[in-house]
């Protein structure tokens, strides 16, 4: 029998009630797509082609000795999902994989499509962790960024999710919006801690190529201030620490910590996504369906859109770009299991090199025998400024 390995589980629902301005991961999807209702048959047919994905390869991910640790579903809009669709991929998930020893299962939704009883299914389906996408308690920014909820409607949710019973509740917002400045970011930094959140994801706000708010800036109907952005970050932080919520990776404070992202950042377990737009990590091995692919992955969902080596330079900029956000950084033992190439000989290929030479241009990167990171005082500063300028596709930008 071949050892045990510890997996992460994600699944994709890439269906959300809206195309926020500000969204990177919804430009490659169509909106008509993104905004498909239960009834509609490509819909019905997105949810069993995801069982049938789960069901196919599963076995082979048991044989390997892969044994689920983590399950995060995201999206798009996970908790978008109704309550048969949820039974049909969560009862596909318990028949086929051993969920006994999931220790972190996240749930990722948008205030305005929960409810109480969606709320206690996802405690009764096994997840013990929410994450909600409030972005910000003022409506007019709301409103500004294209989402479709309202501040109460978001603090209501975040009660019902503590009232179905999740104890590890987190909240995304954003911060340095253009045309926000530090007393707005304060108003909602005050409300947030009020509510039950034990763990808050404050994210700077990033031009992401494709989206309405980057164009909006291209046109020049907003404009990006990032000393604002500097500004506003540091306040949000100091706001969280005066509440007693420590920062341990850029934009992550409380506890306990995000194990699933985590692994994402730091490469400290394999993953299999199932779903279109999901990615894997698998035995060295990077697997991928593209995003806005519903039809294509609806009509073959045992195939992978891209399969690649995991030590190619491209993924070799975008997981350092992700590490380099963290107190750990990247640990070269670990990169060498995941990427089977050696830390030292990634970061010296010709495109991932000048990369690191801007990092270390805005923030002092350390590297040694342990590995690579960024001192801890500049991961911030280093990860704002980064995404300020155009230096590299959306998806390598630091954090990307």
């Amino acid at each position: 029998m071949p050892a045990e390995q510890p997996l992460l589980i994600y699944v994709n629902v890439p269906f959300c009630n809206s195309k926020c301005h500000f969204c990177d991961w919804v430009t490659e999807v169509p909106l008509a797509d993104l905004r498909l209702t239960p009834e509609s048959s490509p819909r019905r047919r997105y949810v069993a082609a995801l069982a049938e994905q789960i069901t196919t390869h599963a076995p082979a991910l048991a044989g390997l000795g892969y044994r689920p640790q983590i399950m995060y579903w995201g999206g798009g809009t996970a908790s978008i999902l109704t309550t048969d669709e949820i039974e049909t991929v969560a009862g596909a998930l318990s028949s086929r994989f051993d969920l006994s020893g999931v220790t972190e299962a996240t749930i990722e939704g948008s205030p305005e499509s929960m409810d109480p009883v969606k709320l206690r299914l996802f405690r009764a389906a096994g997840f013990n962790r929410i994450s909600i996408g409030v972005q910000s308690f003022d409506d007019a920014r709301l409103r500004r960024i294209g989402r479709v909820h309202s501040a109460e409607q978001a603090a209501r949710a975040v009660d019902m999710a503590a009232e179905a019973g999740f104890g590890n509740i987190n909240i995304d917002l954003i911060v340095g919006f253009p045309g926000q400045d530090v007393d707005e970011v304060s108003r909602t930094i005050q409300r947030a801690v009020t509510l039950p959140v034990n763990h808050f994801s404050v994210y700077p706000y990033r031009p992401s190529n494709g989206t309405v708010m980057r164009k909006q800036v291209r046109r020049g109907l907003s404009e990006i201030d990032v000393d604002e952005q500097l500004r506003s970050y540091a306040h949000a932080r100091d706001l969280l620490a005066g509440h007693g919520f420590g920062e341990y990776a850029t934009a992550y404070f409380g506890g306990p910590r995000c194990e699933s992202d985590e692994v994402y950042y730091k490469l400290t377990m394999d993953w299999i996504g199932f779903g279109s737009g999901a990615n894997s990590l698998i035995g060295t091995r990077f697997l991928l369906n593209d995003r806005g692919g519903l039809h294509r992955f609806n009509s073959a969902p045992h195939r992978f859109d891209s399969d690649i080596p995991a030590s190619s330079p491209q993924l070799t900029r975008h997981f350092l770009a992700q590490a380099l956000t963290t107190v750990d950084g990247m640990d070269a033992r670990t990169f060498q299991l995941r990427t089977g190439r050696s830390l030292r000989a990634a970061c010296e290929e010709p495109t991932v090199r000048p990369m690191l030479e801007q990092i270390n241009r805005r923030g002092r990167l350390i590297a040694d025998s342990r590995g690579i990171r960024l001192h801890r005082e500049d991961m911030a500063s280093t990860y704002i400024t980064m995404n300020s300028v155009d230096l590299y596709a959306a998806t390598e930008q630091l954090g990307g």
